[in-house]
């Protein structure tokens, strides 16, 4: 992000959505690489969120001093939060995963927990399955139906992409 201050940020003569691509395709990607497998806890993500918002008011060049609410930022951005990227993300992942043959391990532990498997008490630990449970709640996404929804990768996509906004 930083080597990308003179070059790009502050260069007049890019457009916003230029800086917003190339913020996308060279820090973004970079930082939510492989992140479809990641168990992060609430204070992980909002630690991410804040870096991400944090880069947008910089390119954006609003300073704290502007007093400009973070979903203005993110309207001027055209970008979600980091909260809904990294849930469509999981939610894109979880679509795959339904839709490899059967008899692979990762659909067998995965899917079949999704539907049965439930966190035991006492238990401090936060798993794959658990993260993916709560994506698909805040889609409005049942568990039971998932496999129904995911089989066309390309209805899948739009259904997340509703969720997402």
């Amino acid at each position: 992000m930083a080597r990308l201050t003179n070059r790009a940020w502050s260069n007049n003569m890019l457009t916003i959505n230029t800086k917003m691509r190339i913020y996308q395709t060279c820090v973004l990607s970079i930082l939510l690489y492989c992140s479809e497998t990641w168990t992060l806890y609430m204070h992980q993500e909002r630690r991410l969120n804040t870096f991400h918002l944090r880069n947008l008011r910089k390119i954006l060049s609003i300073t704290w001093q502007d007093r400009v609410p973070n979903k203005d930022v993110l309207g001027k951005a055209h970008l979600p939060n980091m909260f809904a990227l990294l849930s469509q993300r999981r939610l894109l992942w979880l679509g795959h995963v339904v839709r490899i043959q059967d008899g692979r391990v990762l659909k067998d532990i995965l899917h079949d927990e999704l539907l049965a498997g439930n966190k035991p008490i006492g238990r401090p630990v936060l798993r794959c399955k658990n993260v993916c449970k709560r994506d698909l709640k805040s889609g409005n996404i049942n568990p039971v139906d998932l496999e129904s929804y995911a089989v066309d990768s390309d209805s899948w996509r739009i259904k997340v992409q509703k969720c997402a906004d």
